[in-house]
């Protein structure tokens, strides 16, 4: 993972935008952030920090104030982080909650958290998660670190990484736990010790259980309950209990018998006493109902004469209905005439005279509505003709003007083609300085091509030596071993080929590691292929030169400095002369719109003064045409105020005169009616025979009134009915005389069921009383089996879970969690030490420390230090703060690799390290900076913060944070030129 660039905006000290390229500093490896004390150096860090999780190491739970105290409201609070993870390159875009201003009102109000992350795709940023959620779902897997592990690994923070170092075992339990997550070991500790816990209270609680079971047991046997061999005696009480309830049953199922036979003679004395009750209460029933007949035929009478009078009633209503109709047109006529004023002889003949005049009053009332529209045409007449004088003004003062606006664009136009002239001479100079800018950079190339050519060149000179030297040591090996090699051939009898001796009493002996003449021919041919490098990289070398050489006498010796400056110059001159140039064009476009214009005001005179002449014309006529028609108006009047008001009053005579005849009308109608209806009404009498209208009123009965007569007719009839079919059923004529005897058989059923209720009743409890003691006794059973299961499995889980606790056969005294977390803390140490022992010229160790800790503390996560001077191992806390800065730097870089290792072995690209450096004499800073300097192999970028100044002098490359007056601070970039 390589950070590549940040953006803060009102973030922490920073108010304003501040944008930090890592690129420059990357290539420099190793760089610097330097400022006052409370600047803001810090704050750098948290900003990445806050981007990629959301919270910052110095605010933690205090997000609100992440936000620069020192930017306007109005100003966002954002922190945009780019960084290379996983072969591609991200983008995450970070706001924190924060007041903003109201964009309705005043006031302010609360912004809310956001994020976003975007993906590269080589033309443009591609949106992945627009969410903080989902922006952390998706960085999780990128990233391949928690918060704290990017703490421990890439951000070290102030102090941060001292205390790993100094922590007490439990405070490094807890650090560890967050970085390898080994929290699963925790759990399954809590897990087994809550088995074991469980496993003891369902053990005791079982026990319990059963006893209370064998103490029910035994008060239902009414016997002593055991000590021992509880299923055993439950088994036999069982039985014995279920025994004892045969000669019950044998008892309840006679007295059920008993009880039969009983309710039988019961059920057939009630039968025969309620067959005798119907007939006594059928006759009793009789006798009432023929001492209310005459009632009923007076009923039946009042009913007759009441549906005699029904067809009359109509006939009735219809002639009170004409005869009122008759009074109320009598009331309309007299009403209708009140408005004419008296007596109207032809009402008729005057209605058609009012018609004639009020159409003749029709065309001078339409006239008189038009009066307003006239008043408006002649007004917007006098408005056309105002306007036509107005525009002839404008079009004649536009005309007057047109000549000095031409002079003065003719004047501007010179001007800028003076300017514009100077343009392909600009441009010829821009060519140039391009091209000497060309060879500058091809200079800058032919000098890294020749450092790297040079690097190999020095390589392969270091090849070629190493070649020579490795066969002039075999060479030399085989010489000294030819004694070897000749005695190995010798025979006895044979003559030594260099002394001639068929004898050797002692032959040299012959050494297996002697090199051989091949071996020594293939170190020749590897000395001979290393030499063509080494003449090869030489003649790359030479060449790399002469590239340069041509390079650099491309530029004429111009400088990159003079080159730029020029090439900014060259470019304000063109860019002057292409604006003149357009400035003159334009100039030219406005004289022709000019000499246009000045023909379109001509032609525009012209038509705004026939356009004056014909608004004149038609105000004229429109004066005209008003004032005819208030004339006519006028004379049609006759004294009314308006036509409206004559018309109004005529229209009313005219309909009072037609309401007067209408009334007539209807009146005449009435009359007749009621003539016709008091005819129906007698004929209606006569049918009927009824008298008169009042004996006919006299005999009428309302629906409902009748309705109840009719049916209490009927209700005494069907209850005379019902008497008479009871005394005709045969069951109840045929019932003996004799009473039946209910009393004593109900009292026989009683004392029987009685019998059958206490047998069944001590039946049940018997059997009751065996079904519990049979469950009892099985549940006694299962209870035994059960604990006999959950003791075995206790005696297994229990010192597991005392050995996982630390206790028990563990002689480490260690918990598990610790156990596993010692195992990473080795790791850890041994890499640690690779970097110490630099670091101390080998006179520091770290060492794991796993004995038991004092009073039963946590153990097995100890620190401390053996020192090669004493042989002794001591505290870390004994160290000086140069010692400890030391050792804990070292630690922390083995930390860092163990994490990046236990996360798929990511790659940190970039290292960040705060503060601490103060604290170290020269040397050891020299000592510190070889280590951190060594961190770059591999394309590893280091920024360091400090306020050392010899480490200033010693870091060209880096970024400053300088407090701005007014409290807030800036970035700025110290990147070295490259020669």
């Amino acid at each position: 993972m390589r950070i590549e660039r940040l953006r803060i905006v009102g973030f922490g000290p920073f108010a304003d935008e501040q944008e930090i390229d890592f690129a420059p500093l990357d290539e420099a490896g190793l760089f610097l952030i330097t400022g006052r004390t409370g600047s803001g150096k810090s704050s750098i860090l948290d900003a990445i920090c806050f981007a990629l999780y959301g919270t910052a190491p110095r605010y933690d739970g205090a997000q609100a104030r992440l936000r620069s105290d020192y930017a306007e409201l109005g100003t966002p609070t954002t922190v945009t982080l780019e960084l290379v993870a996983g072969g591609e390159r991200w983008r995450v875009v970070r706001s924190p909650e924060y007041e903003r201003p109201k964009q309705r009102g005043s006031g302010t109000t609360r912004e809310p958290q956001a994020a976003t992350l975007e993906r590269w795709d080589g033309a443009d940023w591609i949106g992945v998660a627009a969410r903080p959620v989902d922006v952390a779902e998706h960085l999780g897997p990128i990233l391949q670190l928690t918060r704290e592990q990017f703490l421990q690994v890439i951000l070290l923070a102030q102090g941060r990484f001292q205390e790993f170092l100094k922590a007490r075992t439990d405070e490094r339990l807890g650090l560890l736990r967050a970085l390898f997550g080994t929290e699963r070991f925790q759990r399954f500790e809590a897990e087994v010790a809550e088995r074991a816990k469980a496993l003891e209270q369902a053990v005791a609680a079982r026990a319990a259980t059963m006893r209370a079971d064998v103490v029910r047991l035994a008060a239902l046997a009414e016997e002593e309950a055991p000590d021992r061999d509880e299923p055993t005696w439950a088994a036999a009480v069982a039985a014995r209990l279920a025994d004892g309830t045969a000669a019950l049953a044998r008892d309840a199922e006679a007295a059920r018998a008993g009880f039969a036979t009983a309710d039988r003679a019961a059920a057939e004395a009630v039968a025969i006493a309620d067959r005798q009750r119907r007939r006594a209460a059928s006759r009793a029933a009789l006798e009432r109902l023929e001492a209310r007949r005459p009632e009923v035929d007076r009923l039946r009478t009042r009913i007759a004469a009441a549906v005699a009078a029904l067809p009359v009633l109509p006939a009735v209503e219809a002639a009170d209905r004409a005869a009122a109709e008759v009074l109320a047109a009598d009331r309309a006529v007299a009403a209708a005439r009140g408005p004419l004023g008296g007596d109207v002889e032809d009402p008729a003949g005057e209605g058609a005279v009012l018609d004639g005049l009020l159409g003749a009053l029709d065309e001078r009332l339409a006239e008189e509505r038009s009066l307003p529209g006239l008043e408006a045409e002649a007004a917007a007449a006098d408005r056309a003709r105002a306007a036509a004088l107005v525009a002839l003004a404008a079009l004649i003062d536009e005309s007057a003007a047109l000549p000095e606006r031409r002079s003065a664009i003719q004047e501007q136009r010179l001007a800028a083609e003076t300017v514009a002239a100077g343009g392909p001479a600009a441009e010829g100079e821009l060519v140039r300085l391009r091209r000497v800018a060309e060879a500058l950079d091809a200079v800058d190339r032919a000098r890294a091509a020749l450092s790297a050519a040079e690097v190999r060149q020095e390589r392969a000179l270091a090849a070629e030596q190493e070649a020579i030297a490795r066969t002039r040591a075999l060479i030399a090996a085989r010489l000294a071993g030819a004694a070897g090699l000749l005695a190995a051939d010798l025979h006895p009898g044979e003559a030594c080929p260099v002394c001639g001796s068929a004898e050797h009493p002692a032959p040299a002996s012959h050494d297996a590691a002697t090199p051989d003449d091949a071996a020594v021919a293939t170190a020749e041919q590897g000395q001979a292929r290393a030499a063509e490098g080494r003449a090869a990289a030489g003649a790359e070398a030479s060449a790399a030169r002469a590239a340069l050489a041509a390079a650099e006498a491309a530029t004429g010796g111009a400088t990159r400095e003079d080159t730029v400056a020029a090439l900014e110059t060259a470019a304000r001159a063109m860019r002057a002369a292409s604006n003149a140039a357009a400035r003159r064009d334009a100039a030219a476009a406005e004289l022709e719109r000019l000499e246009a214009r000045v023909a379109e005001l001509d032609r525009a005179i012209a038509a705004a003064r026939a356009a004056l002449e014909q608004r004149t014309t038609g105000a004229t006529a429109a004066r005209g045409a008003l004032d005819a028609a208030r004339a006519r108006v006028a004379a049609a009047l006759e004294g009314a105020p308006t036509i409206a008001a004559r018309v109004a009053v005529l229209r009313a005579r005219r309909d009072a005169l037609r309401a007067a005849e209408d009334a007539a009308r209807r009146r005449a109608g009435a009359t007749v009616a009621a003539a016709d209806a008091a005819a129906r009404l007698e004929r209606a009498l006569a049918e009927a025979g009824i008298e008169d209208v009042a004996a006919a009123r006299a005999a009428a009965l309302p629906s409902a009134e009748r309705t109840a007569l009719e049916q209490r007719v009927r209700a005494w009839e069907a209850e005379r009915d019902g008497a008479n079919a009871q005394l005709a059923d045969r069951d109840v004529a045929g019932a003996p005389d004799e009473p039946a005897d209910v009393a004593g058989t109900e009292a026989a059923k009683r004392a029987a069921l009685e019998q059958r209720d206490a047998t069944a009743e001590r039946l049940t409890a018997a059997r009751s009383r065996a079904a519990a003691a049979t469950e009892l006794a099985r549940a006694i059973e299962r209870i035994h089996a059960s604990t006999a299961e959950d003791r075995g499995r206790l005696e297994v889980v229990g010192p597991l879970a005392e050995v996982v606790r630390g206790g028990g056969t563990n002689a480490l005294r260690m918990r598990l969690e610790s156990y596993v977390l010692a195992a990473r803390l080795e790791q850890i140490v041994a890499a640690a030490n690779v970097r110490l022992a630099a670091m101390t010229d080998g006179r520091f160790t770290l060492q794991h420390d796993d004995g038991p800790a004092y009073r039963g503390a946590r153990s097995g996560l100890g620190l401390e230090v053996l020192d090669e001077h004493t042989g002794r191992p001591r505290p870390v806390a004994s160290l000086s703060g140069g010692e400890t800065f030391l050792a804990s730097l070292a630690l922390a870089l083995g930390l860092a690799e163990v994490v990046s290792a236990e996360a798929g072995g990511v790659r940190l690209d970039t290292l960040f390290v705060d503060e601490g450096f103060g604290s170290l004499d020269r040397r050891t800073l020299d000592t510190a900076m070889e280590t951190l300097d060594s961190l770059r192999a591999g394309g590893r970028t280091v920024g360091l913060i400090s306020h050392v100044e010899a480490m200033q002098e010693d870091i060209p490359a880096g970024l400053h944070v300088e407090r701005l007056p007014d409290g807030s601070s800036a970035v700025r970039s110290r990147i070295p030129s490259r020669v």
